[in-house]
């Protein structure tokens, strides 16, 4: 059924709806009062962003009056962070630096993302000019090493996490605790620091044949695959990282939709550039999946405009194209994201329409109503577009938008002179 709000919207959030990110404000707080947000989901996705933002988190926490004057209760924990990778775990060796009691929810093993990267992959400690921050420990080094090295850290400092324990409810009480519910158990908190990326959530392409046995949208074990045609789709570091990898013993093809690739790593770019004049990998600039099919992919490059068919001979397809933000699982927390139109249309509509309805009031367009009166109606239906408009209600900032561009450009006085020369 045809619904005029929900394709309004999706006209509308066009523009940036592939940047949609969990609305924060200071401290990485959302919307939900006490529950922040920091790492891949609040704009970090590199390792070393996402530890700084777990350690600045906490530190802003430490600051707050409601926590400098609790009291200790060991059935409330100061901080529930929901995750265990970079972010998550350098916020609870921070809390714990700081004297804070601290309680970590891992739906599946420590250091998931990682440990789910390629057998061998090397972790960059990027970007190289920012010192790490915090005491989780970050170098170039092989995923397994590092993995091991955070492991060791949980235990040293003596973290705990419940790992294979995923949030499945939260909710927040009349004092301001919040109540979380696992399948094992509930507990108490003051603060909550969600840090569970959204590397769970392959985006998909949405092509024919995505669903085929031989496409996929993770690269665990490359060592398995040996002189096989491969195509990898995207153009960020995941993507370039699996085809240098697979160019080893595999002839590969790198298809990316843009002209040129974007902050890629310096390693990455150099070891890429070299990969193509080795004519190791060949790269596919401006080239848009079109169906997978058995054996083969169906692409279409663009030529400045020419739209040129390619048909490419494929083992293997592996799409690396980002994840998808975990819309459901952010709503059932009450979480608003960037670029929502929330409010009432309808409302905005009434309103705008009875202030134009004003203006004209004011300008004799009943005989016998006086102008005050319009006046008072314009003022007054105006008020409220930009009173809900400052309670969040972006459907009403719409409408002194259009009311304003209206305005200056139709609405004359005096014989016929207009507001805009």
């Amino acid at each position: 059924m045809f619904s005029f709000r929900k394709n309004v919207e999706a006209v509308l959030s066009s523009a940036t709806g592939d940047l949609r990110r969990p609305l924060v404000g200071r401290g990485n707080e959302s919307n939900v009062k006490g529950l922040h947000i920091i790492g891949d989901l609040a704009g970090a996705p590199v390792i070393k962003l996402a530890m700084a933002q777990g350690v600045e988190v906490v530190d802003y926490l430490a600051t707050l009056p409601e926590i400098q004057s609790r009291t200790p209760n060991p059935d409330i924990v100061d901080i529930l962070v929901v995750g265990a990778g970079a972010a998550g775990l350098n916020a609870a060796l921070a809390a714990k630096d700081r004297g804070l009691s601290c309680l970590v929810l891992e739906k599946e093993k420590i250091a998931n993302t990682i440990e789910n990267f390629p057998e061998g992959k090397w972790v960059y400690a990027e970007p190289e000019d920012k010192p790490a921050k915090g005491k989780l420990w970050l170098d170039g080094a092989r995923k397994e090493d590092l993995v091991a090295r955070w492991h060791g850290i949980v235990r040293d400092n003596e973290l705990d996490v419940r790992t294979e324990e995923p949030l499945e409810e939260l909710t927040k009480q009349a004092g301001g605790l919040f109540v979380a519910k696992t399948p094992r158990n509930t507990y108490r908190a003051r603060k909550v620091v969600l840090a569970t990326g959204q590397r769970g959530n392959p985006r998909k392409l949405g092509v024919p044949g995505e669903d085929l046995e031989r496409v996929y949208h993770r690269l665990y074990s490359p060592r398995k695959y040996k002189g096989r045609k491969i195509l990898v789709v995207g153009g960020g570091n995941s993507a370039v990282e699996a085809a240098l990898t697979l160019a080893q013993d595999n002839q590969v093809v790198l298809s990316y939709r843009g002209g040129e690739f974007h902050r890629l790593f310096a390693d990455n770019r150099r070891m890429l550039d070299q990969a193509i004049a080795e004519r190791r990998i060949e790269v596919l600039l401006n080239s848009n999946v079109k169906e997978f099919r058995a054996g083969e992919t169906v692409l279409s490059l663009d030529h400045g405009g020419h739209q040129e068919g390619r048909t490419q001979p494929t083992d293997y397809a592996f799409v690396q194209i980002g994840a998808e933000l975990p819309v459901r699982f952010l709503k059932s927390l009450g979480i608003k994201l960037e670029n929502e139109w929330d409010g009432v249309p309808l409302r905005a509509v009434l309103l705008t329409l009875a202030t134009f309805l004003g203006l004209w009031l004011v300008g004799g367009g009943v005989s016998g109503v006086p102008a005050w009166l319009g006046g008072l109606v314009a003022g007054g239906c105006f008020a409220g577009l930009v009173t809900f408009g400052f309670r969040g209600d972006r459907w009403s900032w719409l409408g002194v938008a259009f009311f304003l561009s209206y305005s200056v450009y139709g609405v004359k006085y005096g014989r016929g002179v207009e507001f805009w020369p």
